[in-house]
């Protein structure tokens, strides 16, 4: 998480943080969809090619019982 001084920021200076922020987050936006595209198409990741009777069959045991809190 970044530091930020107490001083208060000129508004100018608040736009180009926002808007560096935004930049960033739109990056990780991109890759974390592109992440999902190639896993949607490997047939090694059960559930993201939409089946998800395989995805529940292949649950390790310890995930395949609901607890309390779940």
């Amino acid at each position: 998480m970044e530091e930020r001084s107490h001083e208060p920021l000129r508004p100018e200076a608040e736009v180009d943080r926002l808007e560096e922020r935004a930049d960033a987050l739109g990056e990780q936006i991109d890759e974390v969809r592109e992440d999902w595209e190639d896993k949607k198409h490997d047939p090694n990741v059960p559930g993201a090619a939409g089946d998800p009777d395989r995805a529940e069959r292949d649950l390790p045991p310890e995930m395949d019982k609901i607890t309390p809190g779940d």
